[in-house]
């Protein structure tokens, strides 16, 4: 008996042995977007697609790591970075002093900027920033536009702030518009560029904004050096500008 007990605890310890040193799995890198943002987010036969998604895949490969996107609201995904919801944020998310208080940034890998939107539903293209205090516009909640109105026109009284109306998600926002509930939507030009391949839309007056659309990431986050690497190097070998040229043109 005594021999077995310990011809069974020999067993055990190699088993245990064995385990401690098989290869961990390897962990998931989960990716914050909100796929509501053509071209460069949205969903097409229940696939996502569009710039941020294959940048995410191209990250991902890089840092030799599976990756998860996680679809959320856009005024939530810092909220999910910060609290460790996910690993990154890769959502055409513009570079903001507010936000750099928050979160690190990579380098920007798309430059934009704000314009006016209209439909056939909507009153005359304003031809200057000054005359927008008198239209019905809407943007999305906690975007630069959001901020960029409230900054230049809401808080400078030249427009009521009954006249801003915010929305949670971008089709919304076009959809009202379409219908006749808001006369604009300022937005960036790349969505208005990827919503006017869907809808009959009219992209009209720039506002004097830059957007520069970087991947966010946690201060001091264990990937962050990976991560600027990697788009640095899909930059430099031209794979990022192929990304865009597929999904812009």
């Amino acid at each position: 008996m005594k021999y077995m007990l310990v011809h069974l605890c020999a067993i055990l310890t190699i088993i245990l042995l064995f385990s401690s040193c098989s290869p961990k799995e390897k962990q998931v890198l989960r990716v914050g977007m909100n796929v509501e943002f053509p071209p460069f987010g949205s969903i097409v036969d229940s696939a996502f697609v569009g710039v941020d998604v294959d940048l995410s895949h191209k990250i991902a490969e890089k840092l030799d790591l599976p990756y998860e996107i996680i679809n959320m609201e856009f005024d939530t995904l810092l909220h999910a970075l910060l609290s460790e919801k996910v690993d990154l944020v890769i959502s055409a998310m513009s570079i903001t002093e507010e936000r750099s208080r928050k979160v690190e940034f990579t380098r920007p890998y798309y430059l934009a900027h704000q314009v006016l939107i209209g439909s056939n539903k909507s009153p005359v293209m304003p031809a200057s920033e000054e005359e927008l205090g008198r239209f019905k516009i809407g943007v999305l909640h906690s975007s630069t536009a959001h901020q960029y109105i409230m900054e230049n026109l809401v808080d400078k009284d030249l427009m009521h702030r009954d006249r801003l109306v915010l929305y949670v998600s971008n089709t919304e926002a076009i959809e009202d518009l379409i219908n006749g509930k808001i006369d604009f939507v300022v937005n960036d030009s790349s969505a208005a560029y990827g919503f006017s391949k869907i809808y009959p839309l009219t992209i009209g007056l720039k506002l004097n904004s830059v957007e520069e659309y970087a991947i966010a990431m946690p201060r001091n986050g264990k990937h962050n050096e990976a991560v600027r690497k990697a788009l640095q190097d899909l930059i430099d070998s031209g794979e990022m500008a192929s990304i865009l040229a597929t999904h812009i043109h």
